[in-house]
């Protein structure tokens, strides 16, 4: 067959490069085992952890392919006898994504898909701590070269900060990247000559606030789930929970008996709920914020210590406050520090300490109060009655130091991935 140029992928309608993406989605998972089985040997992932990554990435993919074409298809905003005036989203040229190491499949799809799909090349790198992951995730997307997706229109770059660097100095339009807040800095100043169009999702701290009205064992269950998932290497993890005197004690002993519940082993084990820190780095993080809390008078209830490699059983630190690194730095880690609160707007005041503002969550089952107390967190999403993920089609992204943008929405994806231009047409020479 003939190969597109890349002028007919960017003039292709979005409903056609959609057609052509949404192959990937069966694709993923087509090749789920594979993907899952080199996480698991790459940074440790559990093995159902990473079938439940590729089935996520796949729908994701499939809801991108349903609803960009509507996002960025033109719009009539002024046609009358005199006048007329429309809005067109063109793409802006080529995308440079850059993803981390913690979900390397889902995270990549997230960051190459959308800028894609708006008719954009794509360059893309992988981090260098999950290599294993990106040669065969890319090996996956080339196929669609064999369904109309032009050549060179999705190309690889592999490497560690360098690579990176001259990627985001070079002559690229946009740069998406899902990472820590050091490299989005790292990537601000590198930028700053080209004055690229930047899409930062730099992680958080992110707290929950338990309510004395709130499920506790619900809130407990999916408080846990959160902090843990991936070994606690999510960015939209539980970080820190503020839970009312009231209910504190029986939430605290939810959490331990959740906490039990977790099969911490080898990830090639069907039954391993959670494996190892990816990194020796994080792992170092991790044990180091724990440390610092001790030393400074807090006590761990059960885990948060080393069990050999780089294992960390999750745990429970009470006994905090916002001196210690724990309730302050990214932890990225399996432990939950909760500290107690007597008033509302003592919960809102701690949320909001922080550089951080990327999820938070509120546990109530006062709706109506919930809602007024998430318009008071200083967070990107703030969720009542559920922690963690983001909803395809809704603005995903932070306040303050977890980054810019508001990626897989309408306004998000028009304003990084497109150029917005207004035709303006008067009519009958008037």
């Amino acid at each position: 067959m003939k190969t597109k140029t890349k002028k007919e992928w960017e003039t292709l309608e979005a409903k056609s490069r959609a057609g052509i993406v949404s192959k990937l989605s069966d694709l993923l998972i087509k090749h789920q085992e594979k993907l899952a089985l080199v996480m698991a040997e790459e940074i440790g992932k559990p093995l159902k952890a990473g079938r439940h990554e590729v089935l996520i990435a796949s729908q994701r993919v499939k809801a991108f392919c349903e609803q960009i074409p509507e996002f960025i298809a033109d719009e009539v905003v002024g046609d009358n006898v005199i006048e007329k005036n429309v809005i067109c989203y063109e793409p802006v040229g080529i995308v440079a994504v850059i993803s981390p190491w913690n979900a390397p499949v889902f995270l990549a799809m997230a960051g190459i898909i959308p800028p894609l799909l708006c008719g954009n090349k794509i360059i893309w790198k992988p981090s260098e701590h999950a290599t294993k992951t990106g040669k065969v995730l890319a090996k996956i997307i080339k196929k669609l070269n064999n369904s109309g997706l032009p050549d060179k229109t999705f190309t690889v770059r592999y490497g560690g900060r360098s690579v990176g660097q001259k990627l985001v100095e070079s002559d690229v339009s946009t740069v998406a990247l899902t990472g820590s807040v050091r490299a989005g800095q790292a990537v601000m100043r590198a930028s700053a000559n080209k004055l690229h169009r930047l899409v930062l999702e730099l992680g958080g701290k992110d707290p929950a606030i338990i309510l004395p009205d709130a499920d506790i064992s619900k809130a407990a269950k999916e408080i846990v789930k959160s902090a843990t998932m991936y070994s606690g290497q999510v960015c939209f993890g539980v970080e820190r929970v503020y839970c009312h005197t009231k209910v504190y004690s029986k939430f605290v002993k939810a959490c331990i008996s959740e906490i039990k519940k977790i099969n911490v082993g080898d990830p090639f084990d069907e039954k391993t709920d959670m494996g190892p820190m990816s990194v020796k780095f994080q792992y170092d993080i991790v044990l180091g914020h724990i440390k610092d809390a001790l030393g400074n008078g807090a006590k761990l209830l059960i885990g948060g210590k080393s069990s050999g490699g780089l294992f960390i059983k999750p745990g429970i630190i009470v006994g905090v406050n916002h001196s210690m690194k724990i309730m302050r730095e990214e932890t990225f880690g399996p432990v939950i520090p909760i500290m107690k609160f007597s008033k509302i707007e003592q919960a809102i005041a701690l949320a909001n300490y922080s550089v951080f503002g990327l999820t938070a969550s509120i546990w109530t089952r006062n709706i109506k109060l919930g809602e007024k107390i998430a318009r008071q967190i200083e967070a990107g999403t703030v969720e009542i009655n559920r922690h963690g993920m983001s909803k395809a089609g809704l603005p995903w992204g932070g306040y303050k130091l977890s980054g810019l943008g508001r990626i897989y929405s309408r306004e998000g994806i028009r304003s990084a991935f497109t150029n917005i231009k207004h035709i303006w047409t008067v009519k009958n020479g008037r």
